[in-house]
């Protein structure tokens, strides 16, 4: 819902890659299986549209407590990681999908590291070496908890902000509950398949950290373009956009090329590189771009 109907760039951060887990289609288990469950994750986002990305945590098995999770991991070297994404990723809004106590000790130590993250990201004394590898600090605007109705166990209250990801892409000729349900259905070693639905979907989020939002998930986090360093790039944006013929996309690349440069010659920022980027690929799509790979060698 947030990649496909918000159009926001939408990470994902997985601490581990299942390697401890169960496997419904195979014999392989440890590191063959998270090599597996890496695939499946990059699978899945190749549907739902967000980035993904990993820590060097080890799924060891089930574990009863964060604690002993957190110390068989190393809490610092996961947290420093957990850190990184944050910095690298720059999102305005977190939300973890765990709450910090009960459960699996996995899924407990990640809210907590989100937790952590959230103010050591921000704060130039905690893992000051990553500022020398070409990132730097990073205040998230809030942390949020998406809370659950699931078995006999509801942690989702009234009070709690309140997001319909239901709906239907006509674009795209799917329900995001569709798209969801072809995402999740990517993970075949844990037989993750669901079933694909249409209509309202209410999602609830308790705010852990920072401000809580009021009427959007983006309260008070600019979302235009002139986060790019020009306010006048929205009014080139908006010409492209009503000027677009869908049954002749090429149409659109000289005016597309125009405003890379004119976005390059800005001054260097996060937002320039991030929207330089967006703009190739709109160029690549609107030409009709394809390449064909051929070998004379049958193996490697």
């Amino acid at each position: 819902y947030l990649a496909n109907e918000k159009l926001y760039r939408t990470g994902y951060l997985s601490i581990t890659r299942g390697d401890g887990g169960q496997n419904l289609i195979g014999d392989e288990q440890g590191v063959d299986l998270g090599l597996i469950r890496t695939q499946e994750l990059l699978s899945a986002r190749r549907i739902d549209g967000a980035e993904q990305f990993f820590s060097r945590a080890f799924d060891f098995g089930y574990s009863k407590s964060p604690d002993e999770t957190l110390k068989f991991w190393g809490h610092q070297k996961i947290l420093s990681d957990v850190v990184w994404v944050i910095r690298k990723f720059r999102p305005d809004v977190i939300i973890t999908r765990f709450p910090t106590t009960g459960g699996h000790g996995h899924h407990t130590a990640s809210a907590i590291l989100a937790g952590e993250a959230f103010d050591a990201a921000a704060d130039p004394t905690k893992f000051p070496e990553q500022l020398k590898q070409g990132v730097t600090v990073w205040q998230a605007k809030r942390l949020l908890w998406n809370t659950f109705n699931f078995g006999s166990t509801n942690t989702q209250r009234d009070d709690q902000f309140k997001i319909d990801c239901g709906g239907y892409n006509p674009i795209l000729g799917k329900s995001y509950g569709e798209i969801a349900a072809a995402s999740r259905s990517q993970h075949k070693s844990q037989g993750f398949g669901v079933a694909a639905q249409r209509g309202s979907v209410i999602e609830y989020l308790k705010t852990i950290k920072g401000t809580a939002p009021a009427n959007d998930l983006f309260d008070d986090v600019d979302v235009s373009w002139q986060r790019a360093g020009n306010k006048n790039l929205a009014n080139t944006i908006n010409k492209v956009i009503e000027k677009f013929d869908v049954l002749h996309p090429e149409k659109s690349v000289p005016v597309l090329v125009n405003l890379y440069k004119e976005v390059d010659a800005l001054q260097d920022n996060y937002w320039k590189e991030q929207k330089l980027y967006a703009i190739r690929g709109l160029i690549q799509n609107c030409s009709g771009l394809f390449m064909d790979a051929t070998t004379n060698t049958q193996y490697a």
